[in-house]
């Protein structure tokens, strides 16, 4: 008596083929897997991209976070505290919209240009080359030892505020890197905005527009 042969059991499948299948079935699922993966790669680009750009903008100061300050627009208020010493250093307590107008010059020990335009642009202020204005230093993303070293090489004796994350020099004044330099009327408007090196013949041209 013939005897029914037992059913085999199914051979594994592998994931791949899982996945790719066969007949029409196998080729939509194929396909809608294809294209799940296009858009993740897609969007792990997108993520690497804007993680990437995050660090390099806080690691290099390269990015900026807030609108670029404009000739004719309302300087910016803020309040920083002073280097080397009490108080702070802003506007409008020490110019720009108090009455009187206001030299800012924004700068690191870190930065090639301001380490060669601040030794002629500091003893010219010295010597009065802006007038009434007030001459203001913004320090960016300095260490205080850096920061006071740099003053006291380059001959720096006007107020400066220790900008230690930016957050004034690339979050309100929306500035990319350094040097730049701000001209402030005593109505608090921005006359002029100079990137690069600023000249003690630049400081004294502007700063006559805004006595």
């Amino acid at each position: 008596m013939s005897t029914a042969e037992a059913p085999k059991p199914e051979d594994p499948t592998t994931p791949a083929e899982a996945i790719e299948g066969s007949g029409p079935k196998g080729s939509s699922l194929r396909a809608l897997t294809i294209g799940a993966l296009i858009a993740l790669g897609v969007a792990l680009l997108g993520v690497a991209s804007l993680v990437f750009g995050s660090h390099h903008s806080s690691t290099d100061s390269s990015g900026s976070s807030g609108n670029l300050v404009t000739v004719g627009s309302h300087v910016p208020t803020f309040s920083l505290p002073a280097l080397g010493g009490t108080g702070t250093v802003g506007v409008p307590a020490d110019g720009g919209g108090n009455g009187r107008g206001a030299v800012l010059v924004f700068f690191a020990s870190w930065c090639g240009p301001c380490q060669r335009e601040m030794p002629a642009l500091a003893a010219a202020v010295k010597d009065g080359v802006a007038g009434k204005a007030a001459v203001l230093g913004i320090d960016g993303q300095d260490t205080t030892a850096a920061a006071q070293a740099f003053v006291a090489k380059t001959g720096v004796t006007f107020p400066v505020g220790k900008d230690d994350i930016f957050a004034v020099t690339s979050g309100k004044f929306g500035f990319p890197g350094l040097p730049y330099t701000v001209f402030v009327n005593p109505k608090g408007i921005v006359t002029a905005v100079h990137p690069g090196a600023a000249t003690p013949a630049l400081v004294k041209a502007e700063a006559s527009k805004i006595q």
